[in-house]
């Protein structure tokens, strides 16, 4: 009964962990749409690219956070990975995702993950 809580803890982990990897990479595509449109529109009115030039660099700085933030994540996935490992239970495997082997062990990670949607009937 233990180790089938320790797994179920563990699935639940797994799930979260992906979800908040997945919400960083989110982040950082809603803020590159957001400079795209801003600058498209200022394009548009023919405003000086000076002008708005403070609120093009918040964004980027937010961007760079968020980038912090996904490298925080890694760590903390690769932390997980090695509390798994201590706890002697195998991969958990979140359905949606799979992390293929990319060569020489590399196969963890944020930057590995793949996300796989489910086949409709």
């Amino acid at each position: 009964m233990r180790k089938e809580r320790t797994l179920n803890v563990a699935k639940a982990l797994t799930v979260q962990l992906h979800a908040t990897e997945e919400a960083i990479d989110t982040a950082l595509s809603e803020a590159a749409h957001l400079i795209e449109a801003y600058v498209t529109s200022r394009r548009a009115i023919h405003m000086s690219a000076t002008v708005p030039g403070q609120v093009h660099e918040n964004t980027l700085k937010a961007m760079m956070a968020l980038n912090t933030a996904q490298q925080y994540m890694t760590a903390a996935h690769e932390g997980l990975d090695t509390i798994q490992k201590q706890l002697g239970i195998e991969a958990i495997v979140d359905p949606y995702y799979t992390k293929p082997d990319k060569g020489g062990g590399q196969g963890s990670g944020v930057t590995n993950s793949e996300r796989q949607l489910p086949q409709s009937a």
